[in-house]
């Protein structure tokens, strides 16, 4: 039997798909596709926890041990507000990462040394999985990687690999970075580096932009710090969809070059 064809969404963490790109999950699904939501680093720590780790769960206001299982909750009540199925790989979280990130500039900053095999490896976690389950994916989304985080710029760099093997490969625009100061400008920046013909616009229609935005409701432990810069996250997701569509709701997407 020849594989099932399905678009599949590369989230580097529990809630980067749906607060950047839920509305087209949502109108995929609306339309029979069966969207697959892959967090890439979605493993548990490799380590004991740094202390930037253990600030970060303070902030998130959840127990380091069950951390874990609150994100992996959060993340199936929206793959079902999206229609989506919900899948992850167990690579660990930078902040999980032992030493190497141990504060936000070290995370949004350059890739440390030692992993530069990791999209080689992502790569071949992420293919054998989806052969072992028979689904053909087309096409493959992944972040554009604005704002910079490592692990976004980890799956940028795989959607490149990807894109150089064959497969059709879209990058979505990381909000609400993207939505921050100085975030369109770091939108050109990385298309101009990263980019491959012109963007494409979804256009949503009102409930699925509602559908998003509930999606991003269920990441209740991430909210406050997601949405520092931006308030309240219904109000500000709507108005960031209706930039991109110039009055209509919608999401943008820019074809990514091997």
């Amino acid at each position: 039997m020849a594989d099932e064809r399905r678009p599949v969404f590369l989230a580097p963490h529990y809630d980067d798909v749906a607060l950047s790109c839920g509305g087209t999950v949502a109108a995929l699904a609306d339309e029979g596709e069966r969207p697959l939501i892959v967090t890439l680093f979605g493993g548990p720590p490799s380590g004991k926890l740094s202390a930037f780790a253990r600030d970060m769960h303070r902030r998130w206001g959840v127990d380091a041990d069950d951390a874990l299982a609150a994100r992996r909750r959060e993340e199936a009540c929206a793959a079902d507000r999206l229609g989506a199925e919900p899948h992850w790989l167990d690579f660990s979280d930078a902040i999980y990462r032992g030493e190497r990130y141990t504060s936000d500039p070290e995370l949004f900053g350059d890739i440390h040394s030692s992993e530069r095999v990791l999209p080689a490896a992502l790569g071949r976690a992420l293919l054998s999985f989806l052969r072992a389950r028979g689904i053909a994916a087309d096409p493959i989304y992944v972040p554009l990687a604005v704002g910079n985080h490592v692990d976004h710029q980890h799956g940028r760099e795989l959607g490149r690999r990807l894109a150089g093997d064959g497969y059709e490969v879209l990058a979505y625009e990381d909000y609400p970075y993207a939505g921050d100061p100085g975030g369109l400008e770091q939108v050109r920046r990385c298309v101009e580096s990263r980019g491959s013909g012109q963007s494409l616009t979804r256009i949503l229609t009102e409930e699925q932009l509602q559908r998003r935005i509930d999606a991003v409701h269920c990441y209740a432990s991430q909210l406050a710090v997601i949405f520092r810069h931006q308030g309240d996250p219904a109000a500000s997701t709507e108005h960031w969809a209706l930039l991109r569509g110039r009055g209509r709701p919608a999401e943008r997407f820019w074809p990514l070059r091997g």
